[in-house]
């Protein structure tokens, strides 16, 4: 069975709200500077910790859109879910809210072919588009 992506917010990782990604998985957590990354409540083979705002092109304010993904965060992302899905590993990925940057990157994992468990997102176009760079897909 192909493995799955979940988008989640930063109080659901720490709660164990989300399907139970078993012992072949992985944890991408993405929180803003300064925020200290929740302890998950349930154990994850790997885990992946990027910092950035959610910021997208159309943000003119120089602060927050020298704090959103950088090209580094986006490879680092790409190449967390290429390792995820060459070795068949479920993904939990969460954000503060697990609705924009969270949700661009399952959303990438479901373009990849990662099963998409259902969750409701409105991906952040950067984000999105910058890790779909990084993995080829545009």
């Amino acid at each position: 069975m192909k493995p799955w992506i979940e988008n989640i917010g930063l109080k659901e990782v720490r709660d164990g709200y989300h399907h139970d990604a078993g012992f072949n998985s992985m944890l991408i957590q993405i929180v803003d500077p300064g925020t200290e990354f929740p302890k998950p409540k349930y154990h994850f083979k790997e885990v992946r910790q990027f910092f950035f705002l959610d910021v997208d092109d159309s943000d003119h304010d120089k602060f927050y859109f020298e704090a959103a993904i950088t090209n580094e965060d986006a490879k680092g992302i790409a190449e967390a879910l290429q390792h995820a899905w060459d070795n068949s590993m479920n993904v939990v990925v969460h954000c503060h809210m697990g609705v924009s940057r969270s949700g661009a990157v399952a959303e990438v994992g479901t373009m990849m072919g990662f099963r998409d468990v259902g969750n409701w997102r409105a991906p952040n176009p950067m984000v999105k588009r910058k890790v779909m760079h990084y993995l080829g897909l545009v």
